[in-house]
């Protein structure tokens, strides 16, 4: 009886720690969509607030709602691992465009404003492989 109660104890506690160890990376998913839409608002405000060209804001507005919308679905418990997946491929294909187009502004100034979006998405990217157990790069094995 003992050694059955002993049994239970131990599996309970694994159970515990695994299911632990899920809400942690579920947390820190959370968090880092969080931070990723804070910055994208932000840069989409500077944007508006310094007059930048039409086609710059619209792109940091369209950054930010996808940002939303990842954060929502990353909190909304019915959520599975592949709408999860399915969003967060929608705001990398978001972010990278942004990339590109700061890449191409040439200017310091793009650059500093980007740069807490680009701290924030990778932040992100790398629980999104931590989730996913993956540890590999998505420029070497095409991910993006």
């Amino acid at each position: 009886m003992a050694k059955m109660r002993s049994g239970l104890l131990m599996f309970a506690t694994v159970g515990l720690m695994a299911l632990g160890g899920c809400a942690t990376t579920g947390g820190n998913l959370t968090s880092s969509a969080k931070r990723l839409e804070r910055s994208a608002y932000a840069l989409h405000e500077e944007a508006r607030e310094d007059g930048a060209r039409s086609g710059f804001r619209r792109d940091a507005r369209e950054l930010a709602e996808e940002a939303r919308e990842f954060r929502r679905t990353v909190e909304d418990r019915r959520s599975s691992d592949e709408d999860v997946r399915d969003a967060f491929n929608d705001v990398s294909r978001r972010y990278h465009a942004m990339r590109d187009e700061v890449d191409r502004s040439d200017g310091r100034e793009a650059e500093r404003e980007f740069a807490p979006v680009t701290e924030a998405y990778l932040d992100l990217e790398r629980e999104m492989r931590s989730r996913d157990g993956r540890g590999r790069n998505r420029y070497v094995s095409g991910d993006y």
